[in-house]
This record gives C-alpha cells, structure tokens and sequence, in this order.
C-alpha cells in the first residue's frame, strides 16, 4: 500500500511538470480508446543549434481507477544535413509498479520522400537495467521508424518500434485540420509486446490542440 502511495505522487508529480511543459510544448493530444482507456499526451519537438529535442508524456485514464504515464525525452546531434546521433531515455509508471528505464543510443538517418512526406530510421542499441519478463535479455537492438506526411488539411503521423528481435509497437496517426490549430483524428496501436495487453489492436479517436 505504501508503494502504490509513492508512485501516486509520482504519477501527479509527472502530470504537473507536464503541465508547466507546455509553455513550450509543441501540442496536445486527447484520445479516447476502445477499451475505457483516455490518454493524454504532450509533445515537444524543438530544433536546437546543433541537432533536435524532442520530449514527450503519455498519460492514460480509465473510469476503474487505472492510471499510467509513460515518458520518452531523445537528444539528436548533427552530423550531417541527414545522418545524426542519438541518445534516448524512456521511463514510467503505472498503479502498480515502476516500468524500469530503457536507455538507447545510436545513429539516426533522416529522408525526404517528395515535398510532403518525410521519413527517418534510428538504430540504436538498447539497454533496459531490469525486465519484468523472466526469459528477456536486457540489451539488444531497436530499430525506429518515424514518418510525417502534410497535406492540405491532413497529417499522418507515427512510428514503427521494433526490438530485442521480437517485439514491436506500431502506432499510426490520422488527423484533419478543423481550424487554425484544432485536429480531429484517428490513433491505431498495435504491439505484440505481452505487457502491453491494451495495446493488442486499440483503436482511439480525439483531437489534437497545436501551441504553436
């Protein structure tokens, strides 16, 4: 009991900071899911002298009392116009444990496919200091798929995890411009991670406010 105590605070403590986050946050999402699941998220993509930050904070609902926040912050360092390094750190929490940190380090290669579509890789080696599955080793590769497409008034959007030889999470994004900053849009997650049940084949559906 005094665990699930400790990580409550830490969990409102994630949700303050993400809160005062976005002075400078890119956007917000709204989701809600299939499952009675609602999911919060902010982003921060911020181009720097030398490379990219990007940060950002999921955070999940459910009417049962269930709760979550899971957070990534990646550091991106120019090497040339379209190969980069990289150094990312994911971390989180739920109701009733701590999900241990990942560190990944490696080598991002960026592309642009015509004038709307842009596309990069990361391959990154992975280092998780504790697994929750018995038989998983804790280092490894992961190999990381981004994509952004604008069009007129659609962008579509997501990324495609693959790691440890096995597992993966893709989550695509569809989104309709409605206003000048306001989105409607459509969010697929799928994964065969066993950990991540929710995440099986869950649709969501909400709308995305920019900041900027």
């Amino acid at each position: 009991m005094e665990n699930r105590k400790k990580i409550r605070k830490l969990f409102l403590f994630l949700l303050l900071i993400s809160f005062i986050e976005t002075i400078q946050a890119q956007n917000i999402q709204f989701l809600r899911g299939s499952k009675d699941l609602n999911f919060v998220t902010f982003e921060l993509y911020k181009p720097l002298e030398h490379g990219t930050l990007y940060y950002f904070t999921d955070f999940k609902f459910s009417k049962n009392g269930y709760y979550e926040a899971y957070s990534e912050i990646s550091k991106y360092w120019n090497l040339t116009k379209t190969v980069s390094l990289t150094a990312q750190y994911n971390a989180g929490l739920n109701e009733n444990f701590q999900i241990k940190p990942v560190y990944l380090g490696g080598i991002s290669k960026a592309f642009k496919l015509g004038e709307n579509f842009d596309l990069s890789i990361d391959g990154m080696y992975r280092y998780q200091k504790e697994l929750i599955l018995s038989d998983e080793k804790q280092n490894g590769y992961q190999i990381t798929i981004n994509f952004c497409q604008n069009l007129d008034k659609i962008q579509i959007s997501g990324y495609y995890d693959f790691w440890n030889s096995k597992y993966y999470i893709f989550e695509p994004q569809a989104w309709y411009k409605l206003f000048k900053r306001i989105y409607l849009g459509l969010e697929w997650r799928k994964s065969n991670y066993d950990l991540l049940e929710n995440y099986e084949n869950y649709f969501m559906f909400g709308f995305k406010w920019n900041l900027e």
